[in-house]
């Protein structure tokens, strides 16, 4: 059985009326949860699960926010300990209207053996907890706390396909189409780039024109690998290229997008907001791709969602869509909702659906998230 969160309205200090109410518990749990079909991409090899650690927290007039973060099948562990551990003196006692001062807190106490990496999953998920309890204490959805610029955000299918022959891919694809998207994602990083560009030729010959393709080679390339593969995939006019190199060669991706080729897409494994404003101050990104699960949270993906509006860039998501949705929604540069098919709508009351290539951020306060715990305790890790 699922129950969403309450939104009770607490006595608050401000204007003098009862006391602030202070953070008074704070829960950490692991989940391991199997993929529905074994998924590769070049720069993580085959994937049969993931982990996620959620964080609950709850304040002193029992109002309460969950905040989750992803990633890999066997990381999670560290990444538990450290929000379990490290975090709670940074949290527990403190008034969860401080968002900023406590995500800064966290920060300053964790920057020598963080900025970014584990500091920054761990943060991701303390920090939507919090947004999360401000949106059920005030009754109001997130996307509307953040700004809410508009609910409707154009979706499309981040497909995790390289290891599936041509086929397949095309079967999938149109599956994507099918189930309501009109832009949809292909994974580059075969053996050969010749390979690469015949599946993407294949997959663009086998969509119907009106449907927008979208590539991602997950680091796949050197420099001058990607300057070939971008010749030759010029043709297929792509929306984008994503991460066709490393994503700490900054240099190499302002390059690339000098030649203007094919439109370049990155982020999602920048961690920090220093690391985005140095890719886009270099010229290096048409598409900023932010993932909260990544670079610490709600709180630094606003910051790099306007960094991108002040250089004129649009701005999108990676994986997480349940929560990214309001955070789009609240942006007025928004280009692109990634949506993962993980596997994760099954343990949600009421997951996001797609309609002509839009989803649209829930009403509900909070993140609007309701997860079945009893279906998640048995996916937790021996």
């Amino acid at each position: 059985m699922v129950n969403y969160p309450g939104n009770k309205t607490a006595g608050r200090a401000r204007g003098g009326i009862g006391p602030v109410a202070k953070i008074d518990k704070l829960e950490i749990d692991l989940f391991r949860l199997p993929l529905p079909v074994a998924m590769e991409a070049s720069a993580a090899g085959v994937m049969t699960a993931f982990d996620m650690v959620t964080a609950r927290i709850t304040d002193s007039d029992g109002v309460s926010g969950v905040g989750y973060t992803v990633m890999h099948e066997g990381q999670g562990g560290p990444i538990a300990a450290m929000c379990d551990g490290s975090f709670r003196s940074s949290i527990e006692g403190r008034d969860p209207d401080l968002i900023e001062a406590i995500w800064r807190d966290i920060y300053k106490r964790h920057h020598y053996a963080g900025r970014g990496g584990a500091t920054g999953f761990a943060m991701a998920a303390v920090d939507v907890a919090l947004w999360d309890l401000k949106g059920n204490r005030l009754g109001s959805p997130l996307w509307r706390l953040l700004g809410g610029a508009n609910p409707s955000v154009r979706a499309y299918a981040g497909n995790i396909d390289l290891n599936f022959p041509v086929d397949r891919l095309l079967e999938g694809g149109m599956a994507s189409v099918e189930a309501g998207f009109r832009s949809v994602k292909m994974r580059l990083g075969r053996p050969t780039i010749a390979e690469d560009v015949a599946r993407v030729e294949a997959m663009r010959n086998h969509l119907p024109d009106e449907i927008e393709l979208m590539a991602d080679a997950n680091e796949a390339w050197r420099v001058e690998q990607a300057m070939r593969a971008m010749t030759l995939l010029q043709p297929f006019d792509l929306v984008w290229l994503e991460e066709p190199i490393a994503p700490d060669n900054t240099a190499g991706y302002a390059h690339l997008r000098s030649l203007g080729k094919v439109p370049l897409a990155a982020g999602e494994n920048h961690h920090t907001l220093a690391e985005f404003a140095a890719l886009i101050g270099a010229g290096g990104v048409d598409f900023p791709e932010p993932d909260l699960t990544t670079c610490g949270g709600v709180t630094p993906f606003m910051k790099v969602a306007r960094l991108a509006e002040a250089h004129g860039l649009p701005v999108m998501s990676h994986g997480a869509h349940d929560l990214h949705i309001h955070l789009l929604a609240a942006a007025p540069n928004a280009a692109y909702l990634e949506w993962h098919a993980f596997g994760l709508d099954k343990f949600m009351a009421d997951p996001l659906t797609v309609q002509d290539g839009y989803a649209r951020a829930p009403d509900r306060p909070g993140h609007g998230i309701a997860f079945d715990w009893e279906a998640l305790a048995a996916h937790r890790p021996g």
